[in-house]
C-alpha cells in the first residue's frame, strides 16, 4: 500500500474505505498496527511529534510485505508546521509505516506530502447508490418505510451517505 490521500466530500466513504483496506491488509494485527486520529481534533505539532512519531517508532511484527498504518481524518484541517513535521516522520519511516490521509481538500495538504502519496478522489454519491444503500438497511432492520419518505431522505442528503442515515434514523 503506497501513502494514500483519500479527497471528497463528507459522507462519501473516505474513512470507511481505508479501515476496510487496513482491516484486509492486517487482519488480526489490525488492532496494534494503526493509529486513527481525527486531525480535527489533534491538529497540531505535538501530536505528531508525540503520537503518530511514537507510534511509528513502535515494534510491531507484520506479515512480510505490510506496514503500520496511521489514518489521519480530516487531514486538511491539521496546521502547516504539524503538516511539515508528519512529512519529516514519512521519510524517516517510510520502511515500517504507510499513511492514509482522509481530507475534504486535497488542495489544502501542503505539496511535499502530496507528492509523497497517491490521491483518491471521492465524489457525491448518486441518489441510486443512497437509495440501494438504504433499502439493504431498511430490509435488514426491518423498518416501515413509505417511497416518499426515502425520495425526501435522499433528497436532502444531497449525495452524503452518512446524513442519509442520520436523517432516517430521526424518522423512526
Amino acid at each position: 500500500m503506497p501513502n494514500l490521500i483519500l479527497s471528497g466530500p463528507p459522507g462519501t466513504g473516505k474513512t470507511t474505505s481505508i479501515l476496510a483496506l487496513a482491516h484486509e491488509l492486517l487482519g488480526p494485527s489490525y488492532r496494534e498496527a494503526v493509529l486513527e486520529l481525527n486531525a480535527s481534533d489533534d491538529r497540531g505539532l505535538d501530536v505528531v511529534r508525540n503520537k503518530i512519531k511514537m507510534f511509528a517508532q513502535k515494534k510491531v511484527t507484520l506479515q512480510p510485505g505490510r506496514h503500520k498504518i496511521v489514518i489521519l481524518d480530516e487531514a486538511d484541517s491539521m496546521t502547516s508546521g504539524a503538516q511539515q513535521a508528519l512529512r519529516r516522520t514519512m521519510e524517516i519511516y517510510s520502511n515500517t509505516t504507510r499513511f492514509a490521509l482522509a481530507c475534504n481538500t486535497s488542495s489544502k495538504i501542503i505539496e511535499p506530502i502530496q507528492s509523497r502519496c497517491a490521491i483518491v478522489r471521492f465524489s457525491r454519491l448518486s441518489d441510486e447508490e443512497i437509495l440501494g444503500r438504504l433499502m439493504i438497511v431498511v430490509a435488514a432492520e426491518k423498518v416501515p418505510y413509505v417511497p416518499e419518505g426515502l425520495e425526501a431522505i435522499i433528497f436532502t442528503a444531497d449525495g452524503d451517505m452518512r446524513q442519509a442515515f442520520e436523517q432516517s434514523a430521526s424518522y423512526t
